[in-house]
């Protein structure tokens, strides 16, 4: 898609209720939020940067990180989760997909978060919010390739309606799919519906 400035959905911005009673504020990545990024990605386990890269970064480079922050809102789609502490922001998840260059109808998704606050649902917050967002733009599946040593991943993935196969290319992998419609995605307050004359073309990035 191409548009001629970046448009921030705000129907994407709200609060998660977390398993524990906590609350975690959710928006799109904003430029600024580079600090915040490196911060969060810096201080997950090792295993989670391995399973959310699939190699072992240590920390993302500057140029990653930027790809992460400064997105056009429409190609690139992402949400940021982040508790806030004598005014100060950490940011605890990371939701994103990113439409494909050869099937534009279709995107590659991910999400992460950070160690101490999984297993409280979420992760699987900021999947069905992400869903179904790309379900109300006009996305028609989310897809992944996972590593099959990911359970908490694949548990996820299941929970949320993905249907689970061998990669086929490496065994290591196993490719989530699922199929989205706009009427049985549970969206947030809003639709978000992509301008008429934007057409789906988008160039690979992130």
């Amino acid at each position: 898609m191409t548009a001629s400035s970046p448009r921030q959905p705000a129907q994407l911005i709200g609060v998660i209720n977390l398993a524990d009673g906590r609350r975690v504020a959710v928006r799109p990545p904003l430029p600024q939020d580079l600090g915040l990024l490196t911060g969060f990605f810096r201080a997950l386990s090792d295993q989670a940067r391995y399973f959310r890269f699939m190699t072992n970064y240590r920390e993302l480079s500057e140029a990653m990180a930027r790809r992460f922050v400064e997105i056009d809102h429409v190609c690139h789609v992402a949400l940021v989760a982040y508790v806030t502490n004598g005014g100060n922001q950490s940011m605890v998840g990371e939701a994103r997909y990113i439409l494909g260059t050869d099937d534009a109808g279709s995107a590659e998704f991910a999400v992460a978060v950070a160690d101490g606050w999984q297993g409280l649902g979420l992760a699987r917050a900021l999947l069905a919010r992400l869903s179904g967002h790309a379900a109300a733009a006009g996305v028609r599946r989310l897809v992944a390739d996972t590593l099959a040593s990911n359970a908490a991943m694949l548990e996820l993935a299941r929970a949320a309606g993905f249907t689970v196969s061998g990669n086929g290319a490496d065994r290591r992998l196993l490719r989530l799919v699922k199929e989205l419609s706009p009427k049985a995605e549970r969206r947030p307050v809003q639709s978000f519906a992509v301008p008429a004359q934007v057409e789906l073309h988008c160039s690979q990035g992130g």
